[in-house]
């Protein structure tokens, strides 16, 4: 029924990990439980300009990646291609830095 998916669409939007609701430990689990999964070698954080939520949980995820030995790359950009690339370098940098994790 039309109820029936309603519910199901708002269910499904309650279970996203926003950065704005906090504490949310939840999200910064989640990233972990992923991390793992995918045996990531290392993880980029990206940050839109001017979404301030995203970027203070910064400090509590890239504490809890340092935990967990998995380097990352925090960038902060908005959808411009001003800044293509100055970003490149930054991740090839980051890229030629880590060490593959064993698989």
């Amino acid at each position: 029924t039309i109820e029936e998916m309603l519910r199901a669409v708002a269910e499904r939007y309650f279970k996203i990990n926003c950065s704005c609701f906090s504490p949310n430990e939840d999200r910064i689990e989640n990233i972990l439980n992923l991390a793992r999964e995918f045996k990531v070698d290392g993880l980029v954080h990206y940050i839109l300009s001017y979404c301030h939520t995203y970027n203070i949980e910064t400090i509590n995820i890239d504490a809890a990646l340092k935990k967990e030995n998995i380097p990352s790359l925090k960038i902060e950009t908005d959808y411009s291609e001003e800044d293509t690339g100055q970003l490149r370098i930054r991740i090839e940098a980051f890229l030629e830095g880590i060490k593959p994790r064993g698989r």
